[in-house]
């Protein structure tokens, strides 16, 4: 494929190459074959096209807090969402593009006087990537708060849902296997500065028990149902387990963080590590929530 398959409309956005790490939280990954910026959604609807057209994989990038990309890079095409940031409020809805960050969205209901989404303050990256992975933490999940999606299917079609045929579990949705546009998310009414207080409250629980202050992919593992991921690590004695310049965080046994100079490779391996401790001591096994790419299956036994 050359920059040519892309329409002549996008081709001054289409960047080969590009380093990712400095696109994700973690700061690690190799280069894109092919970077595109959406700004409108014809932006999306012609690289979703391109990407089918060529049989190339298409990545949907989204604030890259929740994802790993391996040290030799992604073939196909990364799209980034990042340009399409629109939020607009009306009564106790929000209607917000797949690009803006988690955080301007719980701003904007908190402003608005819609309770509901400050329980999700604290968890970084895009609404559109939280849609993908149903991002959400102790007080509830962006599942909770849905009225409908707008999103390009798989198979190529724009397509309007309302949340009762959206598919969504821990960590999971269908809406993964397409690309998010916008979507519009219902609270109920409440007053600002409560909504804002309530905000800062959540927030201020995770900065207490996270280490923000790293580069991390957030959680690393799933929770077992019923149970906490971080707590079998801490008790399978994980805490401070270091492969190059990856390390299990002293603060939170769920984060791996990159203490300046990790690769992927080490990622990788420190995550096999804490499966298979975990496994041997309580034959439970941990599935990454953190994406990979390109994909790949990791193990505990």
């Amino acid at each position: 494929m050359s920059m040519l398959a892309f329409p002549r409309r996008i081709r001054d956005r289409v960047q080969g190459g590009l380093p990712l790490a400095k696109l994700t939280t973690l700061r690690i990954g190799g280069p894109a074959q092919y970077f595109v910026e959406a700004r409108t959604l014809r932006d999306v609807a012609d690289t979703c096209a391109a990407a089918r057209e060529c049989g190339l994989p298409l990545h949907v990038l989204g604030g890259g807090s929740n994802l790993l990309v391996c040290d030799e890079g992604v073939q196909g095409i990364v799209l980034s969402l990042h340009g399409m940031k629109r939020i607009q409020a009306f009564g106790t809805k929000v209607q917000v593009q797949a690009g803006a960050n988690l955080s301007a969205l719980v701003a904007a209901c908190s402003a608005a006087g819609i309770a509901g989404p400050q329980s999700l303050a604290g968890i970084p990256g895009t609404v559109g990537g939280a849609l993908a992975m149903n991002a959400g933490g102790r007080y509830g999940e962006i599942a909770d708060y849905v009225a409908s999606v707008i999103w390009i299917s798989p198979e190529g079609d724009l397509q309007s849902l309302y949340r009762e045929e959206i598919t969504f579990g821990y960590r999971s949705s269908m809406l993964r296997s397409g690309v998010v546009i916008e979507t519009v998310i219902e609270g109920t009414a409440g007053e600002h500065a409560q909504l804002v207080a309530r905000a800062r409250t959540v927030l201020q629980e995770k900065l207490a028990a996270q280490p923000y202050s790293e580069f991390s992919a957030g959680c690393t593992f799933k929770n077992p149902k019923g149970q906490s991921a971080g707590r079998y690590i801490d008790q399978a004695g994980c805490k401070g387990l270091m492969v190059g310049g990856a390390k299990v965080s002293d603060r939170h046994g769920n984060f791996i963080v990159n203490r300046g100079d990790a690769k992927a490779s080490d990622i990788l391996e420190l995550m096999q590590q804490v499966q298979r401790r975990v496994f041997e001591a309580f034959g439970v096994s941990l599935q990454p929530e953190v994406q990979i790419w390109p994909g790949r299956v990791l193990l505990a036994a």
